[in-house]
């Protein structure tokens, strides 16, 4: 004990574990920083997407409304579509612009299906085919907006 140069063995123990401390690499970083009482907010869509066509292509009394507006004016039902798809009114005049409404439901809300059964579905059964992409959209166009607030906690505010 007469080799620590004068230094008190409690010195030393405090010298020590000071040196291994600043020396020490953090092993992670830092993600997060303390914020001055403001909580963050967490927009969330839900959106239902995938799978098969939630009614099938001759299935119109499913919806009543689409139904007598398929039966009655099929291309006044197919004029809103393009509406809603933000198209021009004129839009289904055009050749293959059933088609093209169809397959950009089934690409949009990923349903299962080839271009093929498109083809078919739009060329064989018309009527059926505007009728079952009107369906489709206005079921899974409504979607669910969540906000969720989070309130800091205190260990997060600057005092």
């Amino acid at each position: 004990m007469s080799n620590l140069g004068g230094k008190s063995p409690a010195s030393l123990l405090y010298f020590i574990a000071f040196f291994s401390i600043r020396n020490k690499k953090p092993t992670e970083p830092v993600t997060t920083q303390p914020t001055r009482g403001v909580g963050t907010s967490t927009v969330t869509t839900v959106i239902r997407t995938g799978g098969d066509w939630t009614t099938g292509l001759f299935g119109i009394c499913s919806d009543k409304s689409v139904c007598v507006c398929g039966a009655l004016c099929s291309p006044c039902l197919e004029c809103n579509l393009a509406r809603n798809y933000g198209e021009c009114l004129c839009f289904p005049l055009l050749p293959g612009s059933t088609l093209a409404l169809r397959v950009g439901a089934r690409e949009k809300y990923k349903i299962r299906g080839t271009l093929c059964e498109d083809w078919m579905a739009v060329h064989c059964c018309w009527p059926f085919a505007v009728c079952q992409v009107a369906r489709e959209l206005k079921r899974r166009a409504t979607t669910q907006i969540y906000e969720i607030n989070t309130a800091p906690t205190a260990k997060d505010t600057l005092v």
